[in-house]
């Protein structure tokens, strides 16, 4: 009876600590692929696991959406969210963890269980398992005092000294902050440079440093390519990639990155359509 009583205690302050530690976390992002998906929202877990972070009060953002300032000043004010598949032949298992700035998992789910054999149907419902252990944490953010202190320097609004602006300076100004503002969210169109990959069709949409990669009727780029000091040549960022991007003589794009597992250079082309 002791021993029981001792596990149950024991248990119960490691959840009382991990809900400690959560409400500590501002933000959570949540990736457009997981590791063992890949498409942009396969299965549409990822937009199901925002939702239901959102319903238990989770500020939570998309990995390649504009974060707020104070996330954008101090990136460990929020929580990476990801999902590991440990499922076997016959039974689906997910797991939710939470890992913070330095990659340390702040919380790790029970295991979502489902034995449905069609594949989307059992990982919403292994993900909704799994993500029982986070409803218990009953989470609600605590700003620490120097995060507070932070945030009330941060909405304090600068006095500003108007010393009169010339109005076709001041036109001018305004002409260049909107035009700032429709190439941050730019988003494909007609316009843009269409590929092929593998049976399934991308967009690349140019923006001042580079190139964002879109899977087509994707809201947010799977990947962002940076130009490099040389003509046609980009750095590749991707959730599970990186590596760099060019234009061959075909003008394909062609992506190259090193396989961790492997040690193997890997070459992919997206086939130019337009």
């Amino acid at each position: 009876m002791k021993k029981l009583l001792t596990i149950i205690l024991i248990f119960g302050g490691l959840m009382f600590s991990s809900a400690q530690n959560i409400n500590q976390y501002k933000y959570v992002l949540v990736p457009e692929i997981f590791e063992f998906t890949n498409e942009v929202n396969e299965y549409q877990l990822n937009s199901m696991l925002k939702f239901l972070l959102e319903q238990e009060g989770f500020n939570t953002l998309m990995r390649n959406e504009r974060e707020p300032q104070d996330l954008n000043l101090d990136p460990c004010l929020g929580l990476n969210a990801g999902v590991r598949n440990n499922s076997g032949m016959f039974v689906t298992k997910l797991v939710i963890e939470l890992t913070n700035c330095k990659g340390q998992v702040v919380f790790r789910s029970e295991e979502g269980r489902s034995r449905e054999k069609e594949y989307k149907a059992a990982y919403k419902e292994a993900l909704r398992d799994a993500f029982n252990s986070v409803k218990k944490l009953e989470y609600h953010y605590e700003a620490s005092d120097l995060t507070a202190e932070t945030e009330v320097k941060e909405n304090k609004p600068a006095e500003v000294i108007i010393t009169g602006i010339p109005k076709t300076e001041e036109s001018k100004a305004g002409e260049t902050q909107n035009a700032a503002q429709v190439s941050a969210t730019a988003q494909p169109t007609n316009k843009d440079l269409n590929f092929n990959f593998e049976g399934k069709k991308f967009l690349l949409v140019e923006t001042a440093e580079g190139f964002n990669l879109f899977q087509q009727d994707a809201t947010e780029p799977i990947a962002i390519l940076t130009r490099t000091a040389k003509e046609d040549s980009f750095i590749y960022n991707s959730l599970t990639k990186q590596g760099i991007a060019y234009f061959d003589s075909d003008n394909d794009l062609v992506v190259e990155y090193l396989d961790q597992s492997s040690g193997k250079k890997i070459s992919l082309k997206y086939t130019r359509l337009d």
